[in-house]
């Protein structure tokens, strides 16, 4: 080998020596010939051209990666905080190998706290209602499978405490571009609570919310049952009508600090469907809950605060367990509770009141009575029975007491006891009472009672207590006699004492109308009531209706006899009617003869019949010797 291939050889090695640093990444060298041939010299200047030039290439690719590097962490922070303002949870799931890994706050909302970042998704689902697995299994698989674009599923997660929040799961699957399969799942996680679960204005848990956290905690059979403090605030709605909207939502927020401040952390104050506030609680021993109960009655020894001014609210305590419920499940307590409080409506405030299954049963009547109230004015089941009122002067008969009856076309007849207090209580005695008195104004010209009874009998009909308060009851009455063209005499007007003394101005007001239109007014059961003598000075009455607690054994009781004369003496002087109920016996009915009692009435005589009836068996006189005899 010549020595100037050698001496080419040894540069060109020489040159690729230094080469050999860029092999290992550094392009930070000059590459030195150190030779006097022209064509390696040549190498020499492209090898340092090309490192210069790699040189430039790499700082400027270091610049787009700062830059692409800086993008990245900005778009990272703004989408950090768009899922903050969101108090979103994030979460990924590894589908195969079903691994879940997620962020600090989607363990945090969901009562986690303490579990590592990566679990098993099974774990997941494990803490789902039972009722939302099935469903958020079916939206995974729709959307795994390309059925739905997206994946979006509703559930109820339990929140540690014995509760549950209701959540949204979001996200989108990413498939293998090989085979296609899927193999990662990754969204947020929104907590719905809120709109789910929660009542607005006041804040509180609303009722479907209260229901799933006692179906949840009395599912074990054999567990502790809950129970339920019911809340009455019986002014409530009186102080409501009286605010300003905004102050509607402070005395809400007001109510529920008050009763939170009655709490324990495994409480929950609900809100039931009617408004009134209701409070979980784990204890079942009586005298505890008693306890509790006293706890939130002294809450509302003071008044609340709002921003104008303080308002006083009235409280009463329901307290239902779970045992006293027909069966061992959430709807069984819920309508326990509103049982409770429509006992509760009957009593003093500031009382604590259990729960009692005869409360339920009562209730069930009620509605039941209810019911049948209604079929019987919509089917015509109303009738009137008479009972004749007898004069003991001449022994005839000078009107009768129109009593409501209810003849069910299977059942038969049905006790006035079990409707009439139903039909007061839900307004329906207004209805009632027309389809009555319908039935009876034609009997005052129907040809066969004036035959038998002449044509100046006169018929008593009631008026109860809430129909003495409505101002167009009297016109309504009047339109009816118009069109029946019987004269307002005929019509003898009941009303009771009781009635009558709950709002005296009112009824007295109500009273002088109808005797300007020309109806008798009767006072009824005089005596069972106030007893006040004064009070039918007052009235303008015709008639005197002496109760039958004043009667019974009046032929062996002084005092009865004694208090007797005196009304029948007061309504002599008064040049009042006096008609004595409730006459059974015949010595009873002597005497009050013997006392001067001119008008009288009860089973002696008759007992109340249907008109077909009294036609055929009550003769228009004779009654007093019948009753002899």
């Amino acid at each position: 080998m010549a020595d100037s291939e050698k001496a080419l050889r040894a540069s060109i090695n020489r040159i690729a020596d230094q080469l050999c640093q860029a092999v290992d990444g550094n392009y930070d060298f000059h590459v030195n010939a150190s030779s006097d041939d022209l064509d390696i010299q040549k190498l020499s200047v492209l090898s340092n051209f090309v490192l210069e030039s790699v040189r430039r290439n790499l700082t400027e690719l270091e610049g787009v990666r700062h830059d692409l590097q800086q993008r990245v962490e900005d778009r990272t922070r703004q989408l950090d905080r768009i899922i903050k303002g969101a108090n979103d949870g994030v979460w990924e799931w590894d589908l195969a190998s079903n691994e879940l890994t997620v962020s600090e706050r989607w363990r945090t909302m969901s009562g986690c706290e303490h579990w590592p970042g990566t679990f098993d998704a099974d774990a997941w689902l494990a803490r789902m209602h039972p009722e939302d697995r099935g469903p958020f299994r079916t939206a995974v698989l729709q959307h795994t499978s390309g059925v739905s674009e997206r994946f979006s599923a509703q559930y109820r997660l339990e929140n540690g405490r014995g509760g549950f929040r209701w959540m949204v799961a979001r996200g989108i699957c990413d498939h293998d571009p090989a085979s296609g399969e899927p193999r990662l799942m990754a969204g947020t996680q929104s907590d719905i609570t809120e709109q789910k679960f929660v009542h607005s204005a006041s804040g509180l848990a609303n009722k479907d919310y209260l229901r799933l956290v006692l179906q949840h905690r009395l599912a074990p059979p054999d567990g502790p049952a809950p129970s339920l403090i019911v809340i009455r605030l019986s002014n409530l709605p009186l102080v409501r009508e009286n605010l300003r909207s905004q102050e509607e939502g402070e005395l809400g927020a007001a109510i529920r600090r008050r009763l939170e401040t009655c709490m324990v952390p495994s409480d929950l104050v609900a809100r039931l469907v009617d408004g009134t506030p209701a409070m979980l609680v784990h204890q079942t021993d009586a005298q505890e809950l008693e306890q509790r109960a006293c706890t939130v009655l002294q809450a509302f020894d003071e008044p609340v605060t709002l921003s104008r001014r303080s308002v006083w609210l009235t409280a009463s305590i329901g307290i239902v367990q779970s045992h006293e419920t027909v069966g061992r499940d959430a709807d069984a307590m819920l309508q326990g509770a509103h049982t409770l409080l429509r006992h509760m409506r009957q009593r003093a405030t500031g009382h604590i009141t259990f729960f009692q299954r005869s409360m339920h049963n009562e209730h069930a009547r009620r509605l039941e009575s209810e019911q049948l109230l209604r079929d019987a004015l919509a089917q015509l089941w109303v009738e009137p029975f008479l009972q004749p009122l007898v004069d003991t002067v001449r022994g005839t008969i000078t009107g009768f007491e129109a009593l409501c009856r209810i003849r069910h076309p299977e059942t038969g007849l049905v006790s006035p006891g079990e409707f009439i207090p139903v039909a007061e209580e839900t307004g329906l005695i207004h209805p009632l009472s027309l389809q009555l008195l319908d039935q009876i104004l034609p009997l005052l010209s129907d040809s066969r009672m004036t035959e038998r009874y002449g044509n100046a009998f006169y018929i008593s009909f009631n008026l109860s207590p809430v129909q003495l308060q409505d101002p167009h009851m009297g016109e309504e009455i009047l339109e009816r006699l118009r069109h029946s063209g019987v004269s307002p005499e005929r019509l003898n007007i009941e009303l009771t004492e009781t009635a009558v003394m709950g709002d005296a101005n009112t009824a007295i007001e109500i009273m002088e109308r109808f005797a300007t239109a020309g109806f008798a007014i009767s006072l009824d059961d005089f005596g069972a009531g106030y007893s006040s003598l004064g009070l039918i000075r007052s009235l303008p009455l015709q008639q005197v209706k002496i109760d039958r607690s004043l009667v019974s054994s009046v032929d062996t009781d002084d005092e009865k006899r004694a208090i007797l004369n005196m009304i029948l003496s007061l309504c002599e002087q008064l040049d009042l009617t006096a008609v004595v109920e409730g006459v059974e016996t015949e010595t009873e009915l002597a005497c009050l003869a013997g006392m001067g009692a001119q008008l009288v009435q009860g089973f002696l005589f008759s007992r109340p019949l249907p008109p077909e009836t009294l036609l055929d068996q009550v003769p228009p006189r004779g009654l007093l010797s019948a009753a002899g005899s």
